[in-house]
């Protein structure tokens, strides 16, 4: 007859075993190709699909045209902020999107190109939403929708900026009012359908989408308006000056700039991130930021630099520390690696002031 003890050895083995067994066996639906009735299946779908487990980060796609799918490369990788060059045709009257004339083509239209992903995008983000679609998931939550603080739902539905608009920059390649016009023409379903922010009778409605003129947009053609769904990139560091349309002065302040930037060199002149900053150069950041905020406006830095990496983050974290809203950015794959670990530099020291709580941007976490 065997001892005991070897008798038992197996048993105590397999109880040692199921006892260290912290993880239970996976659900039977995982083992299968096809787990709850595969990817496409209803219960793995909802209203916000194309924006699940993205981190919406406060980053610019600078000519966003370039990606292999513009806008929806970005919107995928977080990114709440796109650029769109746009160049008027002077016979056809029709908008083409490139950073210059050479590089055209009658495909790549501003309807096509930026406006129709940007629609789709906001049209999934909407898809239960009552206001916004007369689908048959929309008709049956509305009576949970009634009393909903925002009538909208932003594309982005988890973590900072949940509800925050995404943003639209059109560079104005052409002459500045008859683009904009042509932009403004473009525009109209989006607005007709509420996804635009717009200014009216003296007050700012926020939308899901807030369209920025750049480039050759002009202060003059946008400031007297008593209604419009454009706002303008105003001049960071220089907001404090005045400028006169038909005999009347106007001020920048946070119902015309939807943001306010400028490029480095302009602020700190020679310093591109290879060294660490001079007080004086970190004061003439910081003096156009706090300015900026202090009117309620929106701060963005472009060329920054994009190598040496270092170079890169050392700005992107000074510029995040000292307040400034938008990262600009070309290389979206580095920046989106980098915006976290920058993010918590940033944080990491010593913050001195908040964010700029304009209208333009209600209900925006950040």
């Amino acid at each position: 007859m065997r001892p005991a003890a070897a008798l038992l050895a197996p048993l105590l083995a397999a109880v040692q075993v199921a006892a260290l067994r912290l993880v239970p066996a996976a659900p039977a639906e995982l083992a299968t190709p096809q787990p709850l009735g595969g990817i496409d299946a209803a219960l793995l779908r909802h209203a916000a699909d194309w924006s699940r487990d993205v981190q919406p980060l406060p980053v610019h796609s600078h000519n966003d045209y370039w990606r292999g799918v513009p806008v929806l490369d970005a919107l995928a990788r977080g990114v709440r902020s796109v650029e769109s060059d746009v160049w008027l045709h002077p016979r056809t009257r029709e908008l083409f999107v490139g950073h210059d004339p050479y590089s055209l083509s009658r495909a790549r239209t501003f309807a096509r190109l930026t406006l129709a992903p940007l629609r789709a995008a906001l049209e999934q983000a909407n898809a239960a939403n009552a206001r916004y679609s007369d689908s048959s998931d929309a008709r049956f939550f509305a009576p949970l929708q009634q009393g909903a603080p925002r009538a909208w739902n932003g594309f982005y539905t988890a973590g900072p900026g949940n509800a925050a608009p995404l943003q639209l920059l059109v560079d104005l390649k052409t002459d500045g009012a008859a683009t904009l016009r042509a932009v403004e023409e473009a525009l109209v379903p989006l607005h007709a359908d509420g996804y635009l922010s717009d200014y009216a009778d003296g007050r700012l409605r926020p939308g899901p989408l807030i369209v920025i003129g750049t480039g050759n947009t002009r202060a003059e053609d946008l400031a007297a308006r008593p209604a419009r769904n454009v706002f303008l990139d105003c001049p960071l560091g220089r907001l404090s000056e005045t400028f006169v349309v038909d005999g009347v002065s106007f001020a920048y302040n946070s119902t015309l700039c939807g943001v306010a930037s400028t490029n480095l060199a302009t602020l700190v002149p020679g310093w591109e991130g290879l060294e660490e900053p001079s007080d004086a150069q970190v004061a003439n950041l910081t003096r156009a930021i706090d300015e900026a905020h202090a009117l309620g406006i929106k701060t963005r830095v472009w060329d920054t630099p994009v190598w040496p990496s270092y170079a890169r983050d050392r700005v992107n974290t000074l510029l995040l520390r000292l307040g400034s809203d938008w990262i600009n950015a070309d290389d979206l794959g580095a920046s989106r690696r980098c915006a976290a670990s920058c993010v918590a530099d940033a944080l990491a020291l010593p913050q001195r002031r908040s964010k700029p709580s304009s209208p333009a941007h209600t209900d925006c976490s950040s």
